[in-house]
Order: structure tokens, then sequence, then C-alpha cells
């Protein structure tokens, strides 16, 4: 089914929501989303496997620890995309010029991309990410290809610089999302409509992810 930008938009910031994401964060999946598909890549079944494999699991677990130093680890072994992408875009804005950074275990790192090329707008250099299966640069344009975009985890690798030699991406106005994914993201989503009661109170609902634990 052909789906505009700022449905896919919509929807995976309520997926993210109903799976334990802040608000604040969602709408970050989201727009990460939107641009994603903007380029032609699967953001949204990314996210669905993402939000999926870690459905309420202790955001304090995902964030990157130290992010003073140049290699992210998280505790839990796995680090959020979408928490190291804001955390990167944080430091774009304060350092000048950006440093090199390697994150441990990034879950996928696909949905990291768009916050690498927020970092290059917000740090006002170019800017690499690669990982084991894909490379991209942004400076002007966006560049770069990946051979495994639903790879589920991987070291990711950010760096200044610039990659004339990847091919080109093209924009788009529409993304054809297949029914599965779909479903996925729009049960996640539904949580986000249930009603506020005692069991879900005590359960927790929604607060899995959440920055404020």
């Amino acid at each position: 089914m052909s789906w505009s930008l700022s449905e896919v938009e919509g929807l995976a910031r309520k997926a993210a929501r109903g799976s334990g994401f802040s608000w604040g964060m969602a709408e970050e999946a989201g727009k990460a989303v939107r641009w994603l598909v903007g380029i032609g890549l699967p953001g949204p079944e990314a996210l669905a496997e993402f939000l999926e494999a870690h459905d309420r699991s202790p955001h304090a677990m995902m964030r990157p620890g130290d992010t003073g130093v140049n290699t992210w680890r998280a505790k839990g072994g796995t680090i959020c995309p979408i928490s190291a992408g804001a955390a990167l875009c944080d430091l774009a804005q304060n350092d000048a010029p950006s440093r090199n950074i390697h994150i441990i275990g990034c879950a996928y790192p696909l949905l990291l991309l768009p916050f690498v090329r927020g970092a290059a707008e917000d740090g006002g250099q170019p800017e690499r990410m690669i990982w084991n299966a894909g490379e991209f640069a942004f400076a002007a344009d966006v560049r770069g290809h990946t051979d495994a975009p639903m790879t589920a985890c991987a070291d990711v690798y950010i760096q200044a610089g610039m990659a004339g030699d990847l091919p080109l991406r093209t924009c788009q106005m529409r993304y054809n999302l297949a029914e599965g994914p779909a479903a996925r993201l729009a049960l996640m989503a539904a949580r986000t409509y249930a009603p506020d009661t005692e069991e879900s109170r005590t359960a927790g609902a929604g607060a899995g992810l959440s920055d404020n634990d």
C-alpha cells in the first residue's frame, strides 16, 4: 500500500510511544523513519523489528554510557539507535568540529542514519557513517548504500569527511509499506489509545523506554 511520508511518520511515532518511548523520543523516531522512506530505505520495517525486539526494555540499559569519550557503549550491551542519534545531534551542536565516534553494538543501525545526517547539518561539516552492511556520507547531498538494511545489530563508525564515490540517493514523496510491517506498527500504536486503568499503571505501560526511568 502506498503511504504518504506524513502517514508513515505518524504511524512510526505512535508505535514508538506504544512501545515505551517518551513522546519526545517517539517524535524523534517518527521523524527518522520519515527521512528514511524519503530516500527509499525501509525505515518502518526496521523500526517494527527494533521495537518488537526491545519492547519496553529498560531504557537506561540501552543509552550510550559516557558520550564524552570516542567509544560509546551501553550498560545492557546494545545501544538504542534513537537515543544514540539524539546524543549525536546534541554533540554536533556543541562540538566544532565533531569527533569521530565508534558505537559498539548499535541496534538496527539504519535507524541511526537520519541522526548522522542531522549531526552533519548541525555541526556544519560532512559526516560519514560506516557499518558492516553499508556506508553513507552526508554533505551537500546524501550518498550511500546498504546491502542489508535490516541488520539487527552492528558496530558503527561515524567520521568526519565526504565520499563522493558513493551512489547518490534520490528523494521520493510516497512509500510502499507492506501490510505486515504496517500491521505490526499499528498494534504497538494501538497501545496509545488504551484507557488508563489501575492494571496498566501497575504494569507500567509505556514506561520501558521512557526517558523518565
